[in-house]
This record gives C-alpha cells, structure tokens and sequence, in this order.
C-alpha cells in the first residue's frame, strides 16, 4: 500500500462531540476548524479509494479527487441534521472518485447507489466509525463499499491491516448494530393477535 495512504489511514478520528464543535465553528467562519474537519475527513477518502482496490498511481488520482468531494461535503456539512460527517461526505466523496475515475473501473465499483446525502442518516451503517463501516462493507457487501462479501483475510489485504485488527472491528461493529437494533424492538409497538371469530 501506498506509504501516503497508510499515513492518511493512520489519521485519528473525530468522535461525535469534536466533529460537531468544528463544525459549529467552521460554519461561523473559523478557517482553523474547517481545515481540522478536512484534514480528519481525509482518513475516510483513503478508505473509500482501499475500497476500489486501487494502487499505484490511481490511488493517488483517487485519493486526490475525493479529496475534492470532502472539502465540498465539509463546506455543505450541518451537524444538526443529525449525520455524521462520515456519512454525510461519503456520496460526495464517491462522486468527485467517479469523475476521475481510471478507464479500467467500472462505475458501479466507484459510485454505488444509495441514498442522496440529506437522507444518508437512516443508513444501517450510521453512527459507525469509517474503520467499522469499511469492514463491513467488504465483509458482508453492504452499504457503501458493497460488492461480493469478503473473508477476513481478504479484508485485512485491501485495508492493509492484521486479521485480528478486523476481526476486533467486525465484533465491535456488530455489537453497536444489535445494540442499536434492540432499541429500535423496544420501542416498536406489539401486535395484538386478533380475536377468534
């Protein structure tokens, strides 16, 4: 892998109360705290660019074009409509790839369709870190990254990282998604059976 890119991916992530301060602040105006913002967006376009399997010269155009998309995604980014940056700048991200994008990859690897970014909150994947969201994109073909689902070890080649790392990524992924989906039991109203005739 790309020294470069492993550096981005070794970029630290914003947790949900840091993002949202810059980007408070960066939508009043404060130079500094959009270039934190971008600067820890740039992890998640490195990931975006491992998910095409690019190397090489075309991972850096990739790398570079998405950087493009980010910067729009931080510019257009409210915090209170309840996204993540993550999530909120992976369309735009995958669309600035997609005009750039070599000859030899299919559209559909580049762009998948989903949902527009206003909309983006109601993902499966939301409110999981980019590392989570990678892996299971890869591992089981959804979300973002979708495709044929991957092994572990598949995985830990494209992201350049140990099979115990994803496997430690995976666990904790899953457990946020059932937690997350025992909220959702919780609060769904239960049917009553209907009465006999």
């Amino acid at each position: 892998m790309d020294r470069f890119v492993r550096e981005l991916l070794s970029l630290p992530s914003l947790d949900a109360e840091q993002e949202r301060a810059l980007a408070v602040r960066a939508g009043e105006g404060d130079r500094d705290a959009r270039a934190d913002l971008i600067t820890a967006g740039l992890r998640l376009v490195a990931l975006r660019a491992c998910l095409l399997g690019l190397t090489g010269e075309d991972m850096r155009d990739a790398v570079q074009a998405g950087a493009v998309g980010l910067i729009r995604a931080v510019d257009r980014f409210d915090p209170d409509r309840g996204a993540r940056l993550a999530t909120y700048a992976w369309h735009w991200i995958g669309a600035e790839m997609s005009v750039a994008r070599p000859r030899d990859v299919p559209l559909g690897e580049v762009d998948p369709p989903y949902a527009e970014p206003d909309v983006l909150g109601d993902s499966l994947l939301d409110g999981l870190s980019d590392d989570a969201v990678a892996v299971l994109s890869l591992r089981f073909g959804i979300g973002p990254g979708g495709g044929s689902p991957m092994p572990r070890i598949a995985v830990a080649q494209r992201l350049g990282v140990s099979v115990t790392r994803i496997r430690t990524i995976e666990g904790e992924a899953m457990r946020q998604l059932r937690e997350g989906l025992a909220k959702v039991v919780d609060r769904a109203p239960l049917q009553r059976e209907a009465d006999p005739p």
